[in-house]
Formats: structure tokens, C-alpha cells, sequence
């Protein structure tokens, strides 16, 4: 994993700066420190292929986002549990989860635009919201 990682992009943050979505402008300085779970990525693959011709076309368009994309782990699996309990009373699906794992495993940033991230007990997580 990049040890020179400071945050970790929410599926959120990357389709904002792939749409110059209000809010890209905070994201776009912090690419550069920041990483993606698998998990994460397929879910904007998955929003981009409903939009997008082809799914080469949604790589290509990735690709040129130079992302560092982080494997999901068994590990991973396991710590995700933790937020679980979260998922009906926060409505986290499980990319959120997964963005949240990721940023607690590695104690850097989540960052996202879903608000309803301010009500989760940190859990050790810090969190920014950029919209």
C-alpha cells in the first residue's frame, strides 16, 4: 500500500473531479496523496459504464486520472465489519464502508461528499467532506 497516501477517495470524490462536479476544485491538489480501494473503483467503473460506450472507454478515462487503486484484502474484509453496524442507521452501502476501512487502516483521511458521514462515531477515522 502507498505509504505516501494522506487520503482516501470515496467513489464521490473521483466521479466529482471526472465531471468537474461542485467541490472538485478541493480535490483536485490532493490526487496526487491520495489512493482508491478496489472496491471504491468499481464502483465508478460501474457508474461510468452506464454512461460511457464502452468499458475500454471508462478504463481509458481512469487511466488518465493516474489513481492508485489498493487491493481489497482479507484483512480489509474483516476490519469493514466494524461499520456494519452503521449501514440503516447512516445508510452506508458498502463502498462507503470500504472507503472508511481503508482510510482507518492506514489512519489517513476518507474523503467523500455524503454528509450523513458527520453523524458516524469517528471510530478513528477522520473524515472530510468537500461539498
Amino acid at each position: 500500500m502507498s505509504s505516501s497516501a494522506e487520503y482516501v477517495l470515496d467513489s464521490s470524490a473521483v466521479i466529482a473531479l471526472l465531471g468537474l462536479e461542485p467541490g472538485h476544485e478541493h480535490l483536485t491538489g490532493l490526487l496526487d496523496r491520495s489512493i482508491i480501494s478496489a472496491v471504491n473503483l468499481t464502483e465508478v467503473a460501474n457508474k461510468l459504464a452506464r454512461e460511457t460506450p464502452s468499458v475500454p472507454a471508462v478504463r481509458q478515462l481512469l487511466a488518465h486520472m493516474e489513481l492508485t487503486v489498493v487491493e481489497w484484502t482479507e484483512d480489509l474484509a474483516y476490519l469493514s465489519a466494524e461499520f456494519t453496524q452503521f449501514n440503516k442507521s447512516h445508510g452506508l452501502s458498502l463502498g462507503d464502508r470500504a472507503c472508511l476501512t481503508l482510510a482507518k487502516h492506514l489512519r489517513v483521511t476518507a474523503i467523500t461528499s455524503d454528509r450523513a458521514w458527520r453523524r458516524i462515531p469517528s471510530l478513528g477515522v477522520r473524515i472530510m467532506i468537500f461539498r
